[in-house]
C-alpha cells in the first residue's frame, strides 16, 4: 500500500480513536445532540458499546493495511465505507434523526461526516493497487525494459 493511502488510513484510525475516547470518557459530548434528556447509566453503557464498534474498526483497518494483496485490502475498506454511508448516514437521514428528536443541524453534520468518511474510504480503495500492477502499467510506456522483462538478466 502506497504511503499516501496509509497516511489517510492512519488519520481515519485517529478519527476513530478520538470517537472511542469521547464515547468512553465523555459520552455526554455526543449524547447532547440526541436530545434524550439526562444521560442515564443505561445510555452511558450504550455509548460505551458504540465505542467498542470504533475499537473494532481500528483493529480491522490496521489488519487491512497489513494485507499483501490490494484486492483483499479493498474488500475490507469498501465494506467499511459502505457501513458509514449505507448504515450510519442513511439510517440517520431516513429514520433515526427525526425519530429521536435530533436537531436538523446536528443530524446533517453527523450524517455528513459519515458520508464524507465513507467517500474518503472509497477513494482509498479505488486508488489502492498492488505494486506489481502499478509497475506493469508504467512498463506499458516507452521506458527501458525492467529486469523482469529481460528474464531477470541485466543487459
Amino acid at each position: 500500500m502506497r504511503l499516501p493511502l496509509r497516511v489517510v488510513l492512519w488519520i481515519y484510525i485517529a478519527f476513530n480513536l478520538l470517537q472511542t475516547v469521547v464515547l468512553v470518557f465523555a459520552p455526554e459530548v455526543t449524547d447532547r445532540a440526541y436530545l434524550g434528556g439526562e444521560l442515564t447509566p443505561t445510555r452511558h453503557f450504550q455509548w460505551y458499546a458504540v465505542a467498542g464498534y470504533h475499537v473494532l474498526i481500528i483493529a480491522v483497518t490496521i489488519v487491512a493495511m497489513g494485507l499483501k494483496q490490494a484486492a483483499d485490502r479493498r474488500k475490507i475498506i469498501i465494506i467499511n465505507a459502505l457501513m458509514y454511508i449505507l448504515w450510519d448516514a442513511t439510517s440517520q437521514l431516513a429514520y433515526w434523526g427525526s425519530t429521536i428528536g435530533m436537531a436538523t443541524a446536528d443530524l446533517l453534520t453527523n450524517s455528513g461526516v459519515s458520508i464524507a468518511t465513507g467517500i474518503i474510504l472509497l477513494v482509498v480503495a479505488w486508488l489502492d493497487r498492488d505494486a506489481e500492477s502499478v509497475n506493469s502499467l508504467a512498463l506499458q510506456g516507452d521506458g527501458p525494459p525492467s529486469v523482469e522483462e529481460e528474464g531477470g538478466k541485466f543487459s
